[in-house]
């Protein structure tokens, strides 16, 4: 390697840890808003508590960490478990280090890219109407067209759902568009940008439906590679309430674990912490409701992951329509949310694997940043 090598690698290696610092800042002034601070602060750990957390961290990653993390998922379930994994170590760190390569994961959280490479493994993805581009109109085909023959399709379409293709989360920007005029439709596109993809809106599996049927309710499933093998980890679903569209925590909507047969657990939660064990508006009683074609979800998770082993860590968007057939709405690479999983079900979203897990984690940060792809996944 040349100097201009080295100096390369020096300065990208000390932009990387500036990285990693700024968002482990983030995750830590996360949870001192007062919201979460009323929640994780009532927990009282034992004294026994606090020390297997000390010593379980302390063996596999080489240095403790708060206990605001171990408190506020224990707030929600009210179990405790040493190997909750932090937030402050997930999405700056494990995530960071598994998708190391940008130009993969930004090419795969684009929702008019990733529809092409779920079809060619036999996932399904919602039924596209129009996607726009970088300022560029395509059809269902993804055939150029202009902007007035856009307008034609979405006057005919009646009730569709638009969401933002890149640079998105929490359902920002994502809504269902009655029937509109074309003149509204050419509106639609001014509001949404140059970037976005108009589909069929969904309608949910009988017993998905009955829960809530105001919103597409979602499975948060996240899969990681390791060791050669895709992990799936618990999974949770996502339901909306009150008349919103959108199922998202962040945007007001509540979770609940799912078991790997499709069996909701007793409790509801949302974001902050509010508790049902009924639906608000539908009165269905979550115990017991079992989602009996779930497993198939689980099938096709391992089976887009599989497809894309360019990145190692991935939180999925699933749906399962009409038909029991499981839709694949978004993969999500960067900022992952396993705060979901643990405070749902209560447990570390990692299970067994976590103490290698913090091992692999501690060895990575001593890797310099240009060697990291070679060690995706666990590999040593």
């Amino acid at each position: 390697m040349g100097r201009l090598g080295r100096i390369k690698n020096v300065v990208d290696n000390m932009m990387d840890a500036r990285r990693i610092k700024i968002w482990r800042r983030n995750e830590i002034n996360k949870f001192q808003d007062p919201r979460r601070v009323a929640i994780w602060s009532k927990i009282h750990l034992t004294s026994e508590q606090e020390q297997q957390i000390d010593d379980f961290y302390l063996t596999n990653y080489g240095e403790k960490i708060p206990h605001t993390w171990h408190k506020h998922f224990t707030a929600f379930t009210g179990h405790f478990d040493y190997k909750y994994f932090p937030e402050l170590l997930y999405i700056p760190e494990f995530e960071h280090f598994m998708n190391s390569d940008a130009k993969y994961y930004e090419v795969f959280q684009d929702k008019n890219v990733l529809p092409l490479i779920a079809a060619s493994v036999g996932v399904h993805t919602p039924q596209v109407i129009i996607t726009r581009t970088k300022g560029i109109f395509r059809d269902e085909h993804y055939r150029f067209i202009s902007e007035d023959r856009a307008a034609d399709i979405l006057s005919c379409s009646g009730e569709v759902f638009i969401k933002p293709s890149i640079d998105t989360g929490s359902g920002v920007g994502c809504k269902v568009i009655g029937s509109v005029s074309r003149d509204e439709a050419h509106e639609v596109f001014t509001d949404a940008g140059a970037n976005f993809v108009v589909q069929e809106r969904l309608k949910c599996h009988e017993d998905v439906a009955k829960i809530y049927a105001g919103s597409v309710n979602t499975f948060r499933v996240i899969t990681y590679l390791w060791h050669d093998e895709i992990k799936i980890c618990p999974a949770i679903m996502r339901i909306g309430q009150g008349g919103s569209t959108v199922d998202n925590a962040h945007a007001g909507g509540m979770f609940i674990a799912v078991d790997d047969d499709g069996t909701l657990h007793k409790t509801a939660f949302t974001e902050f912490n509010t508790q049902f064990t009924e639906h608000p508006n539908t009165h269905l009683k979550f115990e017991g409701h079992r989602i009996k074609v779930f497993p198939k979800v689980l099938e096709a998770v391992r089976k887009i992951h599989e497809a894309t082993l360019q990145v190692g860590a991935v939180n999925w968007d699933f749906t399962l329509d009409e038909d029991g057939r499981p839709i694949l709405l978004e993969g999500n690479m960067k900022g992952g949310s396993i705060w979901l999983i643990e405070m749902a079900h209560g447990v570390g979203v990692f299970g067994d694997d976590t103490a290698e897990i913090l091992k692999w984690t501690r060895k990575m940060k001593q890797i310099p940043f240009s060697e990291r792809h070679k060690y995706t996944g666990g590999r040593s």
